[in-house]
């Protein structure tokens, strides 16, 4: 009898413990980052930064569970037209590449160092529904995330994303 109390005491302290460390490590995300750098390394070696040598975004993480992302270009130039929904297609698709926001809630495990942003809305349709899920690495004030490997362009490629909390 004092074995099974004991099993289910550890059972119980694991589980809490597993607890703890997903909400310490969500704590951890907790807040505004401001993009640092982005890179895809492609599985040949090259290395390509798709909004240029010095990106501009944020990410922000909340303690009710709720993440938003947006990254862009530098230097975007803007239309020619100030009507919101003008601008010549040229125009758009120069905008479309040079941006990406996405929203929605996330989750955090802490295990596999591991954060899964639940997409409700993204510039990108296709990730609308669907999960983003990111390796992540916190060091003082700065997070690196990175992804599983992808395709581009024919190139299996991970991206990463160094980040530093906005203050």
């Amino acid at each position: 009898m004092f074995y099974r109390r004991c099993l289910a005491c550890l059972v119980a302290l694991a589980a809490f413990t597993a607890v703890a460390a997903d909400d310490a490590a969500d704590a951890a995300l907790i807040g505004s980052w401001d993009l640092v750098k982005l890179e895809n390394h492609a599985s040949d070696g090259q290395v390509s930064k798709p909004f240029g040598d010095a990106p501009i975004g944020r990410i922000t993480y909340t303690a009710d569970g709720h993440m938003s992302a947006q990254i862009l270009r530098a230097g975007r130039p803007p239309f020619a037209d100030h009507d919101l929904y003008g601008g010549t297609p040229a125009e758009k698709r120069a905008a479309y590449d040079s941006f990406i926001a996405y929203y929605g809630s996330f989750e955090v495990d802490s295990a596999n160092h591991v954060v899964t942003h639940h997409v409700v809305g993204s510039l990108f349709p296709n990730w609308v529904g669907g999960d983003q899920q990111r390796y992540y690495a916190i060091s003082g004030d700065e997070l690196t995330l990175s992804t599983k490997p992808f395709t581009v362009a024919g190139k299996e490629t991970t991206a990463r994303v160094l980040w530093k909390r906005a203050h």
